[in-house]
């Protein structure tokens, strides 16, 4: 039986990270993914804050385009744009950013294994099957970066994220009029309770997806849309996935620590998990090293991991889950509301200077220092006031 001090079980951008970030603490680390150099990752909109880059410890080869605006579609019709001087994210090539990612990993020191899965888990070993056979590995830690891979985290019998969206997601042929901004639909006829979004992507091609709750089929919606506004653009493929609302409290089992979307380290606004998983799990990865090193790998050092991870990411998620529950609980005339609300110019202008897909939570803070929009939010303010007293 192999033994190492970390391994770490899914071969994505954020397993990729961990891994990297255990052998980089001085861990003898594998890491094992059940696909195969290329496979297709799972559903990723690739649409990302600049900052996304040196927090995954990667460089701009993966970058496809530069997002300087977006413009938002309300229910009845009204548009809202924002556009911003500077590049406000980037949209990624998932293939390319995988691969980088993965030989960052290996040139740390990890071990990589490609088409190996990990059938079972346990303190202290993973079971994994690939085309040698079954093989036990020995683990100090194991670090769970396999996504909502529901099966194994039931057998192991560790904690899951409670609410799950499903998304869907095509690719179609189709050039934007503007390849520097990305368009958002929202309403219950076209997302309920999250959003639609078309990301201009390659040279060509749109990626258009939305997301709905958990028991409502978005394949339904997705063609709704496609029909609707891309009636005439060839769709390429399709994919479909699931986004965890809400991280959990405790994203460790006995001997063990999630990162990634098994964490629901997801923000709730957007569903976007790149950058808050990149954080955690550099956060993770180190932890997972420092307790197998010290042979000390109880849920009382294990802990620290959580501790950190809330302390980097847990105040952008708790003011999305927040901002997600009012949002939800607007009917379509009460977004056309919030649009007419917000559809000022200035306030817009202002929006665009500071607005960060990554910070959200500081908005607030930022527009109540400026005085002068004060009267122009008096609409929303009041509009939200009176919503939520009918809660």
């Amino acid at each position: 039986m192999s033994h190492h001090h970390v391994v770490v079980i899914g071969g994505g951008p954020i397993g990729s990270v961990a891994a990297r970030s255990a052998a980089e603490a001085g861990a003898r680390v594998l890491l094992i993914e059940r696909g195969g150099a290329g496979d297709a990752g799972s559903l990723c909109t690739g649409l990302v804050s600049p900052r996304t880059l040196p927090a995954l410890g990667v460089s701009e080869a993966s970058v496809l385009r530069r997002i300087r605006g977006v413009e938002a579609h309300a229910p009845g019709g009204r548009r809202l744009t924002i556009r911003a001087d500077e590049t406000k994210a980037v949209v990624l090539d998932r293939a390319p950013l995988e691969a980088e990612l993965r030989e960052r990993a290996s040139d740390a020191g990890a071990e990589i294994r490609l088409r190996c899965e990990a059938v079972g888990l346990r303190r202290g070993a993973v079971d994994v099957r690939s085309s040698a056979g079954r093989e036990t590995i020995s683990a100090g830690v194991v670090v769970v970066a396999a996504g909502l891979d529901s099966a194994l985290c039931r057998a192991a019998s560790l904690p899951r994220p409670a609410r799950l969206f499903h998304a869907a997601q095509a690719i179609v042929e189709s050039e934007p009029e503007r390849g520097d901004e990305v368009r958002v639909f929202v309403g219950r006829e076209v997302a309920p309770l999250f959003f639609a979004w078309a990301v201009p992507a390659e040279p060509g091609r749109t990626r258009v997806g939305l997301a709905a709750p958990a028991g409502t089929d978005p394949g339904p919606f997705l063609d709704r849309l496609l029909g609707r506004r891309f009636a005439d653009a060839a769709i390429r493929e399709r994919r479909f996935g699931r986004i965890p609302i809400g991280p959990l409290p405790q994203p460790i089992g006995d001997g063990c620590l999630l990162v990634g979307d098994a964490a629901g380290q997801v923000k709730p606004l957007s569903g976007g998990g790149l950058y808050t998983g990149a954080i955690c799990a550099r956060i993770g990865g180190r932890a997972a090293a420092a307790a197998a090193l010290d042979d000390r790998v109880d849920r009382a050092m294990l802990e620290r991991y959580a501790v950190a991870c809330d302390r980097a990411v847990g105040g952008e998620l708790r003011f999305g889950l927040a901002a997600r529950d009012v949002l939800e609980s607007l009917s379509d005339s009460g977004i056309d509301e919030a649009f007419a609300a917000l559809d000022d110019p200035e306030l817009l202008r202002f929006v665009a200077a500071i607005g960060d897909i990554d910070r959200l939570h500081r908005l607030p803070r930022g527009l109540a220092s400026r005085r002068k929009l004060w009267t122009r939010l008096l609409p929303l303010l009041t509009l939200l006031d009176r919503h939520l007293a009918t809660l």
